[in-house]
């Protein structure tokens, strides 16, 4: 890929599944990607996912890497800590899978706001 045409950076929206072992491949993407300093990376998580890897990445400061937090609706068994697959109770994935499905509109919107050139997703997104 090449730079655009106004000599901007392309962003880059990358949209794992909400646990960790999907992110962590997806950060390694954007490793990748920040070498060849063409891109202005994004990655969408919960606040739950954000917040567990900005503190390693902020170690690293040679990853520039924006979050944008989905908000997902609370649901009675499925308050905003879990709002990712780590240590999430294995009864609660259909609740998480659930609250995931209903934030779509929210993504919509941020797919709308951030106007992405590319956007990565995961496979299994539900």
């Amino acid at each position: 890929m090449t730079i655009s045409r106004q000599g901007k950076k392309q962003k880059v929206l990358m949209f794992p599944w909400l646990g960790h072992g999907h992110i962590s491949p997806f950060l390694e993407l954007a490793k990748k990607l920040n070498n060849t300093n063409l891109f202005d990376i994004y990655l969408c998580s919960t606040p739950a996912n954000v917040s567990s890897i900005k503190k390693p990445l902020a170690n690293d400061g040679s990853l520039a890497v924006r979050f944008i937090e989905l908000h997902l609706r609370e649901l009675p068994d499925l308050p905003p800590h879990l709002h990712t697959t780590n240590g999430l109770p294995l009864h609660l994935m259909p609740t998480l899978k659930k609250a995931f499905d209903k934030a779509s509109p929210k993504f919509s919107r941020i797919l709308e706001e951030l106007q992405p050139d590319l956007l990565i997703y995961d496979l299994i997104q539900h």
